[in-house]
């Protein structure tokens, strides 16, 4: 779930017909079908609609005051850490409709102060999604030093998750694991900095100035060779240059992903073709780009326009 304001609902509304329709029968001449008629994309949409409207409504009958939190089950004696993270974004989507409950900010200090395991990629992606979506300024996290040793820890696990180049496309995270890490990392860029990113290779001669979100506390970032930042600069250069990386490497892996995907539907090739992979991999594409569009590099820029075929070497052997 997003904001309508930050993500445009035609872009869901695409993917969802890409995977609704990639289930539908076989056309005669094999392929698959890949478009909904008028009517049937009326219908999808009727459907998200009232989704939508009455979401709220739906979501109050599975909150637990006792903990604060969401569950499935009522009574559950532990916070249901995804069951309230996912609860928690589906109230991002329309906060202005959830009247029954306390505010948003109530669970999501619940959910800071739960059990969650701040080592599991997954897990430690849903919080630090939460957290970013619902609590921009971080009060939350300021006022609990307790949660903030945590969350650091949970964006250590989120950065040593991310994809690599010498694993090519046999990467560790599935395209739906490497969506929600890369979606966490976006969330920890300030939008409002612009780097060359081509300065934060390690080793280079200019100083890697880059910049995560100010309101996030020190505290609540890992310390710069725990991200993988590098020995130089403090705790938020080095994970910024992390993150960066991270970020740059998602939307690499990201792009082949879709373009692979593609080509084995072209092909018809039913046994490789795998709709999901292709609808994650588009949905970190379009993030991860949008997150690092301040961040292009003129060289980079340039070197685009004097090759427009976009051609790139194959990953070598070795690099990271």
């Amino acid at each position: 779930p997003a904001r309508h304001s930050r993500t445009p609902r035609a872009k869901y509304m695409r993917v969802l017909t890409a995977l609704l329709a990639a289930q539908r029968p076989q056309c005669r001449h094999g392929g698959a079908r890949l478009a909904l008629s008028f009517g049937e994309s009326r219908a999808l949409d009727g459907q998200l609609s009232k989704l939508c409207a009455a979401g709220a409504d739906h979501m109050s009958g599975f909150f637990d005051q006792r903990t604060d939190s969401f569950a499935i089950t009522p009574g559950a004696p532990r916070l249901s850490v995804t069951t309230s993270a996912f609860a928690l974004l589906a109230l991002d989507a329309d906060p202005w409709a959830w009247t029954d409950g306390p505010a948003p900010v109530t669970v999501l200090s619940a959910l800071l102060a739960a059990e969650w395991r701040a080592n599991d990629p997954f897990q430690a992606a849903l919080v630090v999604v939460s957290e970013r979506m619902l609590d921009p300024a971080a009060a939350a996290l300021a006022s609990s030093p307790a949660s903030q040793a945590k969350f650091a820890l949970a964006v250590e696990t989120i950065l040593a998750a991310r994809p690599r180049r010498r694993a090519g496309r046999n990467q560790r995270e599935s395209a739906y694991m490497c969506y929600w890490t890369a979606r966490a990392s976006t969330l920890l860029l300030n939008p409002d900095a612009a780097v060359n990113v081509e300065e934060c290779r390690p080793g280079a001669e200019a100083p890697c100035q880059p910049s995560l979100h100010p309101s996030i506390p020190a505290a609540a970032l890992p310390a710069a060779k725990a991200a993988g930042g590098g020995e130089g600069g403090g705790e938020g250069e080095g994970c910024a240059a992390a993150v960066l990386v991270a970020l740059e490497r998602s939307c690499e892996v990201a792009f082949d992903d879709v373009c692979r995907q593609l080509a084995y539907h072209a092909a018809g090739d039913t046994s490789l073709f795998d709709v999901v992979v292709l609808a994650y991999s588009l949905l970190s594409y379009v993030h991860v780009s949008d997150a690092l569009r301040s961040y292009v590099s003129p060289s980079r820029l340039a070197a685009a326009a004097a090759d427009p075929t976009g051609a790139r070497q194959a990953p070598q052997r070795g690099v990271s």
